[in-house]
């Protein structure tokens, strides 16, 4: 996993130099990296949501949630 993790880096490090070199003027790669950010933390918040509700629906146990269902 730990290599897997190194290769990520180098891979976003490669990007963002390659996003360097071909960014016209820093405001665009400003605005750029802020809505990639943005898109991320929002991605992020809903995955969070959903797994929130999925431990909520677990800790309730099957039995419940059966009942619950019918």
């Amino acid at each position: 996993m730990n290599t897997l993790k190194g290769l990520g880096a180098c891979a976003v490090l490669a990007g963002i130099a390659y996003a360097v070199t071909k960014v016209a003027t820093t405001d665009q790669m400003w605005t750029g990296f802020t809505v990639t950010v943005l898109a991320l933390s929002v991605i992020g918040y809903m995955a969070a949501l959903r797994r929130k509700s999925k431990d909520r629906r677990a800790a309730r146990g099957r039995a419940k949630s059966r009942r619950a269902a019918s």
